[in-house]
């Protein structure tokens, strides 16, 4: 009898998370295996000698689920170590490290490792120690609405529905998210950038924050640079009708980070045929291959640069649109679950 595979999903309860990355993740997994998989905010039955238990969205940072083996294979998603891997940028506190301590040693309730890049695999390695063979690269797909030819979207956001000179961001504000100079290049390109995500509709951009956390500090400077110009425009958290629109009629997807673990906004771009703009990184590369424009992220003036070749070149978008709509569909969901399964079943 094939074992029974139970998802630990927190956004049952907490309706916030929906809107995060957990969310986003657990909507793909819903997708793909709501005939296989049964998705709880409570553990399984210890007696389930058969059980495999999958922690989506397992964080460093946050206390463990559970500080004893609850089935009898678990498997733990790791996306990204950005913070622990950027201290410096990310400082995490007491209860941070005592959290971070703790998972260390939660991990070894775990069988297997399942991440979402060969980038972030490097990453678990050399920061958590683990070996080679403990960690599965399965690249993520995207939700089914963005690969639907029958989903016709409209535009309903306010000031925005005649708006088609534009440039956008999505994404959170985050210190690795490189905003700063995001924010830079947008005035020296001088076209509208759309930033979309919930942080963007939340106060925290309308008010100085004091604090000694360093990225806060680089969020004061953005919200100092945006403060009162047109060109930066803030929607907040949209639907994804509304934001495969805003992918469809954009000039270009900016997508600039200091680090990443996957960059969904690059593949959600590419499922629309819209160009991207990314750094030169490995994860980048690795993701997209040749198919976006590729840029050094602290330089605000190559950023800028590029961004004004791709609003001054029809011929520049749809060529570079194209490869990445040829690239995403090795992103497709057919592959994700057989991908996914074999790993999970091979725990």
């Amino acid at each position: 009898m094939s074992p029974q595979i139970y998802v630990y999903d927190p956004t049952i309860k907490d309706l916030q998370s929906k809107v995060r990355g957990v969310g986003r993740y657990l909507q793909i997994l819903r997708e793909s295996f709501s005939d296989k998989f049964i998705f709880s905010d409570t553990f399984p039955s210890k007696s389930k000698s058969s059980t495999i238990f999958i922690n989506p969205f397992f964080n460093m940072l946050q206390s463990p689920l559970s500080i004893r083996k609850i089935a009898k294979r678990q498997v733990a998603i790791i996306h990204d170590l950005i913070p622990l891997k950027y201290p410096t940028h990310f400082p995490i506190g007491f209860k941070g490290k005592l959290n971070v301590f703790l998972n260390r040693l939660d991990l070894h309730s775990y069988d297997l490792i399942i991440t979402d890049s060969s980038s972030s695999k490097k990453d678990i390695m050399d920061i958590l120690g683990l070996p080679d063979n403990k960690i599965k690269v399965v690249y993520p797909c995207l939700p089914k609405i963005f690969t639907d030819e029958n989903v016709k979207t409209t535009t309903q956001i306010s000031n925005l529905q005649t708006m088609t000179d534009y440039c956008l961001y999505v994404g959170d504000a985050t210190w690795n998210k490189n905003l700063v100079n995001i924010a830079k290049a947008i005035k020296l390109a001088d076209i509208p950038c759309i930033f979309v995500g919930k942080v963007f509709g939340d106060k925290v951009l309308s008010d100085k924050i004091a604090t000694d956390n360093m990225w806060r500090k680089e969020l004061n400077e953005f919200n100092e640079l945006a403060k009162n110009d047109k060109r930066f425009i803030f929607p907040g958290f949209v639907s994804d009708e509304r934001l495969i629109n805003l992918y469809q009629q954009a000039y270009v997807n900016i997508l600039v980070s200091k680090d990443e673990g996957f960059g969904f906004s690059y593949l959600e771009a590419a499922s629309q045929a819209c160009p991207s703009l990314l750094s030169d990184s490995h994860l980048f590369h690795e993701i997209s291959k040749d198919s976006a424009r590729f840029v050094n992220p602290i330089n605000p003036e190559e950023i800028a640069q590029i961004i004004k070749s791709f609003v001054l070149s029809p011929e520049l978008r749809s060529e570079f649109g194209a490869l990445a709509l040829e690239r995403s569909k090795l992103f497709s969901m057919q592959k994700f679950k057989k991908d996914f399964l074999e790993t999970v079943q091979s725990a």
